[in-house]
């Protein structure tokens, strides 16, 4: 007579995907898909035919709605870092990003040194009883000229002129130091709370972040059309104008961009940690590539070679 010995085996339901973390890591990994910022050829275009005045104004602007973007993308990833992790900095991570926003006193007065820069112009020209448009010329782009606005000079050799353009350089000069200082300020608002979620990333065995920097800002190309506006259209506002948009579109296609990206890779390597048997994509801008530039095979994290050319690689920590 045959005897039947149940089995004790229980079988157990696959890990759920933690969809909260899997989105912030998506959405920190890939760019914003906001070209918020100006080329070096827009700038000088633009800024030489609305007299230094129309690129401040949509840089604001652009600035604003990025930085609205990125703390956004800041503010998920700090909610799940609250919600997940026993350290006692994880609590203060999502006061940090929501704080993550580019100070509206100081645009505020970007905008107002603009216009008082316009207003200031405009009754410089106005009190001087010369013909409008003839007046705008000399005290501007003609300031000082021997050939080109030399008859311009001469009929206005009194100080109206003068008045133009100490007002229209000196308040263009306010106008965009107060953005470069915008953009710089707020880089340094987002490498302490990246600082704030090292430590936090350390408690939990992972390795540090470290923020892109802005950097100088001095770079050749905007140099060099800063130059050119100095020397040719005789404005000395364009080398803080070439600064300003410098540091705006540095910020957003490198320092940020890089920064995030690497806020998801830690978060990513946590993720792992804590599901160890929950398989996890890696985003399309996490996958590293072949340097080669003909090739661009994606290749396995922390590769020495790339199986498709052979071309060694740059050494990768891996987390």
């Amino acid at each position: 007579m045959s005897t039947f010995n149940p089995t004790r085996v229980s079988i157990e339901r696959a890990p759920v995907p933690d969809q909260q973390a899997w989105v912030a890591i998506d959405a920190l990994s890939r760019p914003l898909g906001l070209k918020t910022y100006w080329g070096v050829t827009k700038t000088m275009v633009a800024g030489v035919l609305t007299f230094g005045l129309s690129p401040v104004f949509a840089w604001v602007k652009g600035f604003h709605k990025f930085c609205a973007g990125e703390r956004l993308q800041f503010l998920h990833m700090a909610r799940w870092v609250k919600g997940n992790s026993t350290h006692a900095l994880a609590t203060r991570l999502e006061n940090d990003a929501d704080e993550l926003r580019p100070r509206g006193f100081l645009s505020f007065l970007t905008i107002v040194a603009a216009l008082s820069t316009l207003a200031g112009v405009w009754y410089a020209i106005d009190q001087s009883g010369h013909m409008p448009e003839h007046l705008l010329i000399a005290g501007t782009y003609g300031y000082e000229r021997t050939r080109l606005g030399e008859y311009l000079v001469r009929s206005f050799a009194d100080e109206s002129h003068r008045l133009v353009f100490a007002v229209w350089t000196l308040g263009l000069l306010v106008t965009y130091g107060l953005h470069w200082l915008q953009v710089m300020l707020h880089a340094a608002d987002v490498r302490r709370f990246v600082a704030r979620f090292s430590q936090v990333a350390e408690g939990e065995g992972v390795n540090r972040v470290r923020a892109e920097p802005v950097g100088t800002t001095i770079r050749p190309l905007w140099m060099a059309g800063a130059g050119a506006l100095i020397a040719v259209a005789h404005a000395p506002w364009g080398l803080l104008m070439m600064l300003a948009g410098a540091a705006h579109r540095r910020y957003i296609t490198v320092a940020s961009r890089n920064t995030r990206a690497e806020l998801a890779q830690r978060l990513r390597t946590m993720l792992e940690r804590r599901r160890p048997g929950v398989a996890l994509p890696v985003p399309v801008y996490l996958r590293e590539r072949c340097m080669e530039a003909k090739c661009r095979a994606e290749l396995p994290r922390g590769a020495n070679f790339c199986r498709r050319c052979g071309t060694r690689q740059r050494q990768v920590a891996v987390v």
